[in-house]
Parts: structure tokens; sequence; C-alpha cells
């Protein structure tokens, strides 16, 4: 599969796209969603063939995926090589003093456990691999038929995946650092799943063991405040294309909306309302699709099926307005 061309940095609306994607060397995502404070609302993921060409064509479909391909050239991707940018202190220190170090203190006593043996210490050496990021290669991820409790086909598909996307770095010889840096992000994550032995049926303990938990019921109990603000005004939204563009404005901003221009009676205002309040939260996006989405959501509401998928990729408040968006 080929890599996404857009991938908005708060939620992305996929129809019928596949789950994961691979990443052609040097072909980036869209350089905005990295560089820029400012998010973007896309209302589909974009596939595009890795090649210079492709990226440029018009009103063609990606052979693999179906789904249309960009019509501007893609930009070099964000690479974690050069010191005083966010990239390279993200995987040369970040990730692995401040997200895997928190992770451990957070789950402390489980990994000293003698379950987690194992776990912990290739969780120790994945951390290893990160405190040398600039000299350490990627390599593969590691597959173990006998004691996974998937499905031989999930795991041969993973694992065919997973191949495809890393071939051209490890072919390449490339580290933790000179990889784009979106590549390493999603595969330091997976990596620290398979260390954990997440889906090793044989460890009830370590299996689908969230190491995460602890900061995910953190950020819901935090944000109960915020939630109850956002959701008392979510319900009178009316069912209409304006409606879903509301919900789907929360869920790309959060408790960041301007909410000081909401009217009292929601219910019955006019849609010139509610169009005011748009307009506030598009001053700061740098792609809006939410025409699309709601002409598709609005197709879907008149033929009475239809999917729409929201990838969840956050706890806390922002999974609150995910669920809202959803219902």
């Amino acid at each position: 599969m080929r890599r996404p061309a857009t991938v908005p940095i708060a939620l992305a609306f996929i129809h019928h796209t596949p789950a994961v994607s691979a990443f052609a060397p040097h072909a980036s995502t869209s350089s905005s969603s990295f560089t820029s404070s400012r998010p973007t609302l896309t209302a589909a993921a974009m596939s595009s063939d890795s090649t210079p060409t492709a990226a440029t064509t018009e009103n063609k479909s990606c052979p693999k995926t179906g789904n249309p391909l960009p019509n501007l050239p893609i930009p070099e991707p964000l690479l974690s090589l050069t010191p005083g940018t966010w990239a390279y202190d993200t995987m040369s220190r970040r990730l692995n003093e401040d997200i895997l170090q928190r992770t451990y203190e957070e789950n402390e006593e489980a990994f000293n456990s003698p379950p987690f043996a194992k776990a912990l210490e290739r969780f120790n050496e994945l951390r290893a691999e990160l405190d040398d990021a600039a000299n350490t290669k990627l390599r593969n991820l590691e597959f173990d038929r006998e004691t996974d409790a998937r499905s031989e086909e999930v795991v041969d598909r993973e694992e065919r995946e997973w191949i495809e996307i890393m071939k051209p770095f490890i072919d390449n010889d490339d580290t933790w650092l000179s990889a784009p840096w979106l590549v390493t992000e999603f595969y330091a994550y997976r990596r620290l799943i398979e260390a954990l032995g997440y889906y090793d049926r044989t460890n009830p303990d370590t299996y689908l063991y969230d190491p995460f938990l602890v900061a995910k019921r953190a950020g819901l109990d935090s944000s109960v405040n915020s939630a109850e603000n956002m959701l008392e005004k979510i319900t009178a939204l009316p069912k209409t294309k304006e409606g879903v563009a509301l919900a789907a404005a929360f869920a790309l901003w959060g408790n960041k909306m301007d909410l000081s221009i909401w009217p009292a009676d929601a219910e019955n205002s006019s849609m010139d309302v509610f169009a005011k309040i748009l307009h506030a939260a598009d001053d700061n996006l740098l792609h809006d699709d939410t025409d699309a989405l709601t002409e598709h959501c609005e197709t879907l509401r008149a033929r009475g099926d239809g999917k729409v998928d929201i990838i969840v990729d956050n706890a806390g408040f922002e999974l609150v307005t995910d669920l809202a968006l959803a219902d």
C-alpha cells in the first residue's frame, strides 16, 4: 500500500481506506501537518505512488487503493537529522527520555514483576536503541505465530505490510534519525507493542496490557468539566450539514473552540449563527474539506446507510469530542 498524501494532526475522516499504508522513501506527507501548529481537516486520506510524476497527475486514482492521487507535488519528508529541530529532539531525546521513561514510571510495579521479566528486557533494549538513535539501524518487526493470539491471516497481513513499509529504509541502512520521522514514529510504538508481548496469549499478564492506561484515565478524569460544557452544546446541534460541520470542528479543535458567540437558544437559532462559529474555527486551518465531509454525510443520511471511519489518535478530552462526532 502507498503512504497517505495528507495526515491531519488531530482528526482524519476516512471512507473505506486501508488500515496501514506503506511509506515510500523520502516521499513525504503534507509538510503543513508537521511544520505548523495549524491543523488540517481532511475528508479523505489520499494515497499516492512514490514517484514525483504520479504525485502531479490529475484526475487519476491509486491502482492499489482506488483513492484519488494528489494534484500537488509531495514535499520531501521530515527527517530527524538536524539538531535543534522538533523531529530531531523527538526521536533523539523526547521519545526515550520523556515518553518511555514516563511509561516505565507509570507501570513500574507491573514491569518489575516476574511475568514481565522478558517484556522489561525487550523494553530496555528498545530504549537502548533510542539512546543511540543516530547509530542504531532499523530492523524488521518480529512476529511469533506460536504465541500470537490473532488469526494467522491477520498476522500474515500485518507482517507483510510492515515489511513493505520498512524495506526501503532497512535496505538503505537507515537509522532512527535518517529514516523519515513519520515512519519511525509509528514504528517506535509498534516496537513497544512487540517488546511488551501485547499479543502473546501464553502470558496473561502481558497479553493486551495497555502501558498508557494510567495516562488515558488521567486525561479523562481531568477533562470532565470541559466535556460537560462541550456536550451541552453538541446535543443542541441541528441534524444538518451545519450540525455535522460543527461537530467536526469540535473534534478538531476541542476546548480551543471559540464559544463566546454560541447562542443561548441553539436549537432555535438560525444557521447564520452557526456559520459565524464555523468561520471563527476556520481561521487557523491550512486546508479544509468540511464541505466534502458534510456532503458525504448528507448523502449517507438520505440513503439511510453507509460508513464513516473516525481515527481516534488520543485519549482524554479528544476522545470525548470524537465520540460526540460519531454520535
